[in-house]
């Protein structure tokens, strides 16, 4: 699909403004993702789906794998950043997994197992449904030829950017972080879409320089405009409290 050479040369001829583009698209993005732990931890629900963050942690423990590639065959400051950015973030998933099945079992499983879930089968579906992402993200990326893996990245992004006004829908109130969540992901969507000579990833990776990934962007930002929709919509966590007691 494409090469590492071929980015490369695209990187070393546009340094700066790769860069540039680089860091917007990242900072948003871990901007979300840190909020969106924070929500977990002050919750003790998080505003993604469990199989998100089974994706997520898929995606940055093949990263954090390539050590190889990104500092001996790429060579280049940007990725060596990424590698150790996800290296942290593999941490801050499997404290995710701790949190999703201390406080979150019943939530994420119930509704299939139609019982109370034990701590045991907690562990036990939690650990299978992130070896379950790895292993899906491991053969799409030799499928596709992914070999810096910036397009599965991009899916991150675009799957956030789907999914969380639905999860937001099914907790049904607004909480803490979660209109930050909103403009976090907006602003996240729109520089993971931008189009070629402004977007990272359509700029770096030819076979997203099409008309399909800016129609996908679109659809993207339109669920990721729904999410904040929703999120002042729906009544704040107190106030829902107040009127139940």
């Amino acid at each position: 699909m494409y090469t590492i050479q071929q980015v490369m040369h695209i990187v070393y001829q546009n340094q700066t403004a790769v860069i540039i583009m680089a860091l917007m698209t990242y900072a948003f993005g871990f901007a979300q993702y840190i909020t969106s732990m924070v929500m977990q931890v002050h919750d003790k629900e998080a505003p993604f789906y469990f199989w998100m963050h089974a994706w997520y942690f898929a995606h940055d423990l093949t990263f954090s794998l390539l050590f190889h590639q990104w500092f001996y065959v790429v060579h280049f400051w940007l990725f060596e950043v990424l590698w150790a950015g996800c290296v942290v973030f593999v941490g801050i998933e499997l404290f995710s997994l701790f949190y999703s099945v201390k406080y979150e079992r019943n939530i994420i499983w119930r509704k299939f197992l139609k019982h109370d879930v034990t701590l045991n089968q907690g562990w036990l579906y939690g650990i299978c449904g992130y070896i379950l992402g790895f292993a899906l993200f491991f053969l799409i990326r030799l499928g596709i030829g992914d070999q810096m893996c910036l397009i599965l990245m991009m899916s991150t992004n675009a799957i956030l950017a789907l999914a969380v006004s639905f999860k937001l829908q099914e907790m049904g109130d607004r909480r803490f972080g979660t209109i930050m969540l909103g403009w976090y992901t907006l602003f996240g969507t729109i520089f993971t879409f931008m189009p070629k000579g402004y977007g990272f990833f359509a700029t770096l990776i030819q076979p997203l320089d099409g008309t399909w990934f800016s129609v996908l962007g679109v659809i993207c930002v339109v669920f990721a405009i729904r999410y904040l929709v929703i999120a002042y919509r729906l009544p704040r966590r107190h106030v829902l409290r107040e009127n139940l007691d």
